[in-house]
């Protein structure tokens, strides 16, 4: 009998353990740098150093491929530190195929692309030339798009203070990939089609 109950009570521990390390697991992959939620926006061109010629400061380029506005109000855009953290406006819609810039500084930027329309900011804090993370998360905090880009291969070198930025060749590829971006035609193309896209 005193057997039975030492079993008993060992499945019991064990029975704990399990869930407490599955509650564990789950927690860890929603706080993780994976992507929580696909609304379809994806992180599509980034101008981290621009040349001594061409600088409009640093800008990053959002995409919505999809076929349905999206609504990204108070979502948030932040590069590698927390602290660093800028509000899309609370009525910023991405319409179908619709690009958004958003813009370290949003007069240099108008100077330098003058047909840009689609474009805000000003967030303020620049994006490091030796690799930085590009992060978009919702109104409630969750990750929706993150670029982890870097300034060595497999990452393109172009962009890192020479004329291009850096594009995704598609926006249905992973964009957490180097290999999956190219350094840009010319200085990029802020709220254009890529210059390397290719669907093929």
């Amino acid at each position: 009998m005193t057997d039975i109950k030492f079993i008993n009570r060992l499945i019991n521990i064990i029975t704990i353990v399990i869930i407490a390390l599955f509650f564990y697991s789950c927690e860890n992959t929603i706080t993780d740098s994976s992507v929580g939620i696909n609304y379809g926006v994806v992180i599509n061109e980034i101008n981290y150093r621009s040349s001594d010629m061409f600088n409009p400061e640093d800008w990053v380029e959002l995409h919505n491929p999809t076929d349905e506005a999206i609504a990204i109000g108070l979502w948030q855009f932040k590069d590698n530190n927390n602290s660093h953290v800028f509000t899309i406006p609370e009525d910023q819609i991405l319409n179908p195929d619709q690009f958004l810039i958003l813009c370290e500084d949003t007069i240099t930027f108008k100077n330098y692309s003058m047909d840009v329309g689609n474009f805000i900011g000003d967030f303020g804090f620049g994006l490091k030339s030796e690799g930085d993370q590009v992060r978009l998360f919702d109104s409630n905090g969750v990750l929706v798009d993150r670029v982890g880009y870097d300034n060595i291969d497999p990452w393109p070198t172009g962009p890192n203070g020479t004329w291009p930025t850096l594009e995704l060749i598609h926006p249905s590829l992973d964009n957490a990939l180097g290999e999956n971006w190219a350094a840009a035609v010319g200085n990029g193309t802020p709220g254009e089609i890529n210059s390397v896209y290719n669907d093929e």
